[in-house]
C-alpha cells in the first residue's frame, strides 16, 4: 500500500535499545553468563530444533554463550513455544528496574491500570516498541521463544539504526533510531523533503529539518511523518490540499499540519491523508471525489476535518482514493471509492462515511492498496478484497472479491502490505512472500511472472516488516537494513543505480 508506516514487527520491537541482558531469572539448570562473546559471531548452541541460518540461529546461540538460556530440554530450545507481548512487556521493564515512564504509550488496546500499562509505557518511551500496527499493541497476542531470542540478542548487542520504512508510488523513505529520517526515489515534488525537487535521487538523502520522528509514511507524491509529541508535518505535492498546511503550496521539506495534536499514527495515500489520534478517532484532509476523507461529502479539505461517526480506531490505512479502519473491537470501516469492491462491504457502491466491512473480526492490522484491501487476524491469516485482475487477493483466481476472501496456504503472518496492483506479507520465520502483479520484479522471486497465489521471496530472510509502493517493494531485516526490489526508473530502490531487480537488492548509505 502507499504510505502506511510499516513498523510492524512480529515481536516487541519497533526501534530498540540496548538494555542488560535478562539473567535475572535464567532457565532451570543455565550456567552462569559468560564472559565476553560474540554478538554476532557466537558459539554453537547445540540445538536440534533450531535450523541454522533461520533469523534466530545467531541469537539463541548468543543467548546459550551468554548462559540466558539452556532449553527446555536437552538439544531442545522450543522455539514455537510462546509467551504474551504483555509478559514480554512486563518482563523486560523489571529487568531494567522497573522504572517510572515520563509519557502515556498511546496504545488504544493497553487498559490503564492494567498489569503491563506502566511496563508498555516505559518501553514505548524508550523506543523498544511501536506496536503490531499504529495504535495497536496486541498484548494478547503471542511472541515465540524464537522471537524472544532475537529481541533480547538485539536489545543487548546494538541497536538498529534504521527502524521502519515506507515505500510510496515511486519513492521510499526509512526512519532512523534517532527521530531523522532519509528518503529515495522520485523527487519531481518535493517528496523527499530534501530542500528541493530534483528529480530523482538514486540514494537514501536526509529530510531537511526533521527531528524526533516517531513514524514515517510515504504516499504518492508526498510523505508524513509523526513525532513524539503528536505533532504531524507533511512535505512534497500538495495540489489539493494533501500536506493539510491549509494551502495548495508544494513544500520541499516537513511543514506543520494544521491544527492536528496527539497523533497516534498517520497513512498517507494517493492524494490525501488521514492521522488516527489518541482517543480513537479520525481526521483526514485533501482529495476528496470519492468520499474517502469520510466526512459525509466530495468536497476537498485543505485541513484535517473529522471522520464522521468513527471512534473507538486502533489502525488506519489509506491508498488511491479509499480508506479503512480497525476498531477495538477487531472488525473493520472502510470509505471511499468502491468500483472494485475494495470497501468489502459486497457491493460496488462508493461511500461518503465509514461502512463495515462484511464478516470480518478478530482483525489486528488492516491494508489498503491500490483497489484492494487486506487484513491480517489474530490467528496470523489474512483475508483480502477488492480488484483481483492480477491476481493480489491471492485466492488462486483473477475475479474480482466484493467480501473477504482468505489469501491461500498464508498463515503466521506477522506483517501485511498492499501495493497498487501487488501485495506482500513478512512471515514468523523471517521469510516474505508476494503476490499479483509481477511486472518489473515486484514480487521478488526473480521472474517477472503474474501470481495469483503467495510466492516465497527469493533469498529474502530475517524480514520484519514489508512494503509495497507502485511497481517496487522494500522490506526492513533484523539489524535495521533495508532491500528493495522491482522497478528503479527513479531509484526507488535506492541502490545507487537506475536498474531494475527481480530479487532483494540492499539499500545504500543507510
Amino acid at each position: 500500500m502507499v504510505g502506511r508506516l510499516v513498523l510492524s514487527v512480529g515481536l516487541l520491537a519497533g526501534g530498540l535499545m540496548v538494555l542488560p541482558v535478562l539473567r535475572s531469572a535464567p532457565e532451570a539448570g543455565a550456567a552462569p553468563a559468560a564472559a565476553g562473546g560474540s554478538c554476532w559471531a557466537p558459539s554453537p548452541h547445540g540445538f536440534a530444533d533450531v535450523p541454522g541460518g533461520s533469523y534466530y540461529d545467531t541469537a539463541v546461540a548468543w543467548l546459550v554463550e551468554q548462559g540466558v538460556t539452556t532449553g527446555t530440554g536437552p538439544g531442545v530450545y522450543s522455539p514455537n513455544k510462546t509467551v504474551t507481548r504483555a509478559q514480554m512487556a512486563v518482563f523486560l521493564w523489571r529487568n531494567a528496574g522497573s522504572p517510572a515512564p515520563g509519557g502515556p504509550h498511546g496504545f488504544t488496546d493497553v487498559p490503564g491500570g492494567s498489569y503491563y500499562d506502566t511496563a508498555v509505557a516505559w518501553l514505548v518511551e524508550h523506543g523498544i516498541t511501536a506496536g503490531t500496527a499504529p495504535g495497536v499493541f496486541s498484548p494478547n497476542a503471542q511472541v515465540t521463544r524464537a522471537q524472544m531470542a532475537v529481541f533480547l540478542w538485539r536489545a543487548s548487542c546494538g541497536t538498529p539504526q534504521v527502524i521502519a520504512v515506507s515505500a510510496g508510488s515511486y519513492h521510499s523513505c526509512a526512519l532512523k533510531q534517532n527521530g531523522t529520517a532519509a528518503c529515495w526515489g522520485y523527487n519531481g515534488y518535493g517528496g523527499l523533503g530534501d530542500g528541493n525537487s530534483a528529480s530523482a535521487r538514486y540514494a537514501p538523502a536526509p529530510v531537511v529539518g526533521l527531528t524526533g520522528a516517531s513514524s514515517i509514511a510515504a504516499g504518492d507524491y508526498h510523505t508524513c511523518s509523526v513525532d513524539v509529541a503528536g505533532a504531524a508535518t507533511c512535505w512534497g505535492h500538495n495540489n489539493v490540499g494533501q500536506l493539510g498546511d491549509g494551502t495548495t503550496i508544494q513544500r520541499n521539506t516537513p511543514t506543520q499540519v494544521t491544527g492536528l495534536t496527539g497523533v497516534v499514527s498517520i497513512t498517507a495515500a494517493g492524494y490525501h491523508t488521514c492521522a488516527l489520534k489518541q482517543d480513537g478517532t479520525v481526521s483526514c484532509w485533501g482529495l476528496n471525489e470519492s468520499g474517502q476523507l469520510g466526512d459525509g461529502t466530495t468536497t476537498d479539505r485543505l485541513t484535517p476535518t473529522p471522520v464522521t461517526g468513527l471512534t473507538d480506531v486502533t489502525a488506519i490505512s489509506g491508498d488511491w482514493s479509499h480508506t479503512c479502519a480497525v476498531k477495538q473491537d477487531g472488525t473493520v470501516s472502510c470509505w471511499g471509492l468502491n468500483e472494485s469492491g475494495q470497501l468489502g462491504d459486497g457491493t460496488i457502491t462508493d461511500r461518503l462515511t465509514p461502512t463495515p466491512v462484511t464478516g470480518l473480526t478478530d482483525v489486528t492490522a488492516i491494508d489498503a492498496g491500490g483497489f484492494h484491501t487486506c487484513a491480517t487476524k489474530q490467528d496470523g491469516t489474512v483475508s483480502c478484497w477488492g480488484n483481483n485482475g492480477d491476481g493480489q487477493v491471492g485466492d488462486g483466481t483473477t475475479t474480482d472479491r466484493l467480501l473477504p476472501t482468505g489469501v491461500s496456504g498464508l498463515a503466521e503472518v506477522t506483517s501485511i502490505n498492499a501495493g497498487r496492483s501487488h501485495t506482500c506479507a513478512t512471515k514468523q520465520d523471517g521469510t516474505a512472500a508476494c503476490w499479483g502483479s509481477n511486472y518489473s520484479g515486484r514480487l521478488g522471486d526473480g521472474t517477472t511472472t503474474q501470481r495469483s497465489t503467495p510466492t516465497p521471496v527469493f533469498g529474502l530472510s530475517g524480514a520484519v516488516s514489508i512494503t509495497s509502493g507502485d511497481e517496487h517493494t522494500c522490506a526492513m531485516q533484523l539489524g535495521g537494513t533495508v532491500s528493495c526490489w522491482g522497478w528503479n526508473n527513479a531509484g526507488q530502490l535506492g541502490d545507487g543505480t537506475a536498474t531494475t531487480r527481480l530479487t532483494p537488492t540492499p539499500v545504500v548509505g543507510l
